[in-house]
């Protein structure tokens, strides 16, 4: 009469949405743990002439709104010296600003994404003459290093969240229709 004799998913099925939930939490934990550790990043002053060590993460230039002008970003070159050569630093694309306590910064110049650690001097200059405004060192603005955060960070996270409860929410199912199912068959009986 159309009652089979299957049993619904065994417990052991109800570890694979349990994983899934367990992946997207640690992979949400890493996401929120690296976004701490970018927004709790300061902006040093960098005195000129002076070497400052730099790690694999690298660094991006900033200074302050509105100290270069409207037109001072334009044709701005920054490098990174050691003793062994220069490496250019790339000019920041668009307007990328961050705030802190001390102000709003804008972004010039980040270091490449193959940039060696070590202890360098920074130099920055325009076609007409020297810069001779402040500048800060702070956290490296990437966009590919953005793009995978969110990629990571937030989009599978959820997606693996939203498979969990999904296979999880079936699984139940399942189980409590083989359930009535066989409570059904038994009272026939």
């Amino acid at each position: 009469m159309g009652i089979s004799g299957k049993a619904g998913p065994s417990r052991a099925w109800f570890i694979l949405p349990s994983l899934l939930l367990l992946a997207g939490l640690v992979l949400g934990g890493i996401a929120i743990s690296s976004f701490i550790t970018f927004v709790r990043a300061d902006f040093h002053d960098y005195q000129p002439g002076s070497s400052i060590s730099a790690t694999r993460d690298g660094f991006t230039l900033y200074v302050e709104d509105g100290a270069l002008g409207p037109d001072g970003l334009r044709d701005l070159r920054c490098a990174a010296t050691r003793p062994d050569g220069a490496t250019p630093l790339r000019p920041s694309s668009g307007h990328t600003t961050l705030s802190n306590s001390r102000g709003t910064f804008v972004a010039i110049a980040s270091t490449p994404t193959d940039f060696r650690p070590g202890r360098y001097t920074i130099s920055c200059h325009t076609a007409s003459a020297g810069v001779d405004v402040p500048l800060f060192l702070g956290p490296r603005v990437d966009l590919a290093a953005v793009g995978r955060l969110v990629v990571f960070g937030i989009v599978a996270p959820l997606f693996l969240g939203v498979c969990s409860v999904t296979l999880f929410a079936i699984l139940a199912f399942l189980r409590y229709r083989s359930g009535r199912i066989a409570r059904e068959a038994g009272s026939l009986h």
